[in-house]
């Protein structure tokens, strides 16, 4: 009985509150999404296994029909973005999402301190960060509150799929407003970065009144089990 109302107590707290919006692109299109670029270039939301402007081959979406990638037809760099809003203390908030980073060149080459592409040296390689909410969009400096990906994938393209995952409670988790930004800069080849499944999940720490109930939940069940066991005794 204990481990049933133990059970019931967790699926009584709120399932985790999503705070990314069409994280999955399934929209069809990069709604809810900041786009920013220099140069040439774009994000776009795809759905097919050939990028829309250089033609270079993907492995398409991670799940369902749409995917967000990167493409250009020239040197420059390119931001996907988005504000989101820790509504309150945190107990958790996971970031997750499937990504790939295919660079025809040789990269990754960082040729700058930050992400320019017209710098007048070689810089090419892709970055995943959290910013702080007045970060400018080509941010590498005081904006940026933790970088969790630079470089490039591996190996021959097109590139499958890395799933990633981060607690970022201590970073986030005493509320606020920030941003996730997937970044990318290319002068050297083309460039193409894919991504997916985007989800940042949020669970709260749990209200005092909760906690008391489980308290006084739990000092009624060693009353109820002390009392049987007198019961039995007599």
């Amino acid at each position: 009985m204990l481990a049933a109302f133990l059970m019931f107590t967790v699926s009584a707290n709120a399932d985790p509150i999503e705070l990314i919006t069409n994280g999955g692109f399934e929209s069809g299109s990069l709604a809810g999404w900041g786009v920013n670029n220099a140069g040439s270039g774009n994000w776009f939301a795809d759905t097919g296994t050939t990028t829309p402007q250089s033609g270079n081959l993907t492995v398409g979406p991670h799940s369902g029909n749409w995917f967000a990638v990167s493409d250009q037809s020239g040197p420059g760099q390119h931001v996907l973005s988005q504000i989101f809003t820790v509504p309150g203390l945190a107990d958790s908030v996971i970031l997750t999402f499937s990504m790939f980073v295919n660079d025809l060149d040789a990269g990754p080459i960082f040729g700058a301190p930050n992400f320019c592409y017209n710098c007048g040296v070689a810089n090419q390689y892709g970055r995943v960060d959290i910013l702080s909410a007045g970060a400018g969009a080509f941010d590498t400096g005081a904006g940026v509150l933790q970088n969790f990906f630079a470089g490039v994938d591996a190996g021959p393209d097109p590139h499958n799929y890395t799933n990633y995952l981060f607690d970022i409670t201590s970073l986030v988790g005493a509320g606020g407003t920030f941003a996730l930004r997937f970044g990318e800069v290319d002068n050297q080849f083309f460039f193409n970065m894919g991504v997916d499944d985007v989800s940042i999940a949020f669970e709260p720490v749990p209200e005092p009144t909760s906690l008391l109930l489980l308290g006084s939940g739990l000092a009624g069940l060693a009353g109820i089990r002390k009392k049987k066991k007198l019961s039995k005794k007599a």
